[in-house]
């Protein structure tokens, strides 16, 4: 099952999505992932398992194919003010089109 940071991650994302926030700051950002932050495991599941549209208490499997699918927001780079890396998201095993040799 997708750890704990994951599952924050994914729900800020959809957070911005939801929002419609093209241009995000890093300081909405950065109030956005406290509040998520702050939400009891069971609150977190259950808000996740709602965004998703998917039974609560949601089972591993697919919650897991759920979170993989909500793509995160590019991230300001940290060196840089208000640059983008540009880097892809690793944070997940290689998509087929990501993959060496294709």
């Amino acid at each position: 099952m997708a750890d704990r940071k994951t599952k924050e991650r994914k729900l800020v994302a959809l957070m911005v999505t939801d929002l419609g926030i093209a241009d995000i700051t890093e300081p909405e950002m950065v109030q956005m992932e406290q509040e998520v932050q702050s939400l009891p495991e069971e609150e977190l599941d259950r808000t996740l398992a709602s965004r998703l549209e998917i039974p609560y208490p949601p089972n591993e499997e697919a919650l897991d194919l759920a979170l993989s699918r909500v793509e995160e927001p590019e991230r300001p780079s940290a060196g840089e003010s208000g640059g983008f890396t540009g880097a892809p998201d690793m944070s997940h095993d290689p998509r087929p089109e990501e993959r060496e040799g294709r």
